[in-house]
């Protein structure tokens, strides 16, 4: 690889140059004003850290264990609906570079490759998953990831319908005709059709159900037999409320800012969900992470691990396999330059002292 690229805004900038308008506009766009997208990157300067200093740092472990998975690092690659509009060999591609680095791969229900034809590409594959309100499109979905060996379902909470991407709308943006929805193979959600605006909103029409409660969570972890992760958490309220209705983690997440402009950002609400829901249970958060310093923020506020999103993109168009490689590699090494720099050995020593907000 090129040696201009030193961190992930310089793959971000190739990226917004080589894709067409109306698919580099939906990779980048937020809901309306794009208020709250612009704010998950802006609230990591809204904390600083306290480093501490002459401690033995010779030795890094960032390993950690996320569901009985043993993990070489707490980078989750999030769920990204339709990879090969960036790069051919999409979810395939991504999966095989998470598998490289030790991170899981989160595969979208809107993915392009299908279930089965990711599953052998990482031993820890999640499946994000859009209930459909047709239920039996949800349930065969559901049954396959077992089969197949996925590790567990991330349940997509706070999409009952679509937000409006302005950009989408100007752009009439439109999956390209040579692709398809590797998940949908047979049903009418396989393309997206001619449609006022975005083509996306056929979604709101077919695909989302409006009726969904916390009462599905169980249902959800019977058909799959999988753990359960309820993504799109903002309120400790609502974050009790997975829990006890069975969630076995929750995903603290505003969609990237691509559903409700001017929803909080994400970094601002994992030290409440934490206090709320205690030590134990599994947060993993998203939303605006580009640096090493990010991660270990997200981790001295309480998260266990945390996903990215676009930053898969900029590398699959980069270079494929290698360039999501590339985006790993680099959080990776800023990640452990920042715990070296922090006094952290492993996750357990990157504690709240270490931040302050200013």
């Amino acid at each position: 690889m090129p040696n201009q690229i030193i961190n992930l805004f310089d793959l971000e900038n190739l990226f917004n140059k080589k894709l067409p308008p109306d698919i580099a506009g939906y990779y980048n766009s937020g809901a309306r004003d794009e208020i709250t997208l612009k704010k998950n990157r802006e609230v990591f300067h809204e904390y600083e850290l306290l480093p501490k200093l002459l401690r033995d740092v010779s030795r890094i472990d960032t390993s950690t264990n996320l569901l009985n998975c043993l993990l070489k690092n707490p980078i989750i690659l999030a769920p990204v609906a339709m990879q090969q509009m960036a790069h051919q060999d999409g979810e395939i591609a991504s999966a095989k570079a998470a598998h490289i680095y030790g991170s899981p791969m989160t595969l979208s229900t809107s993915s392009n490759y299908s279930i089965e034809e990711v599953a052998h590409h990482n031993e820890n594959l999640f499946f994000q998953l859009y209930f459909a309100k047709d239920r039996t499109i949800t349930e065969r979905m559901l049954k396959k990831t077992k089969k197949y060996g996925f590790k567990a379902i991330i349940f997509t909470v706070d999409a009952p319908q679509l937000g409006t991407r302005e950009r989408d709308e100007r752009n009439k943006f439109k999956m390209p005709d040579h692709l398809s929805l590797g998940n949908f193979k047979g049903t009418i959600l396989e393309k997206f059709d001619n449609r006022d605006g975005s083509s996306m909103n056929m979604h709101n029409e077919l695909l989302f159900d409006k009726s969904l409660t916390f009462e599905i969570i169980p249902w959800i972890k019977e058909v799959s037999e999988l753990p359960v992760l309820v993504k799109g958490i903002l309120r400790p309220d609502d974050a009790l409320l997975c829990f006890k209705h069975g969630a076995d983690g929750i995903i603290i997440s505003n969609h990237g800012g691509r559903q409700l402009d001017t929803a909080t950002p994400t970094l601002k609400q994992i030290e409440p969900i934490r206090k709320e829901v205690g030590k134990e249970k599994l947060l993993i958060v998203d939303g605006g992470i580009r640096r090493g310093t990010d991660i270990l923020k997200c981790i001295a506020l309480g998260a266990n691990a945390v996903q990215i999103g676009r930053p898969i993109l900029w590398g699959l168009n980069y270079g494929g396999e290698a360039g999501v490689g590339l985006v790993l590699d680099i959080l990776l090494k800023e990640f452990i330059e920042t715990m070296i720099l922090t006094g952290c050995r492993n996750l357990s020593e990157i504690t709240r002292d270490l931040v302050r907000k200013i």
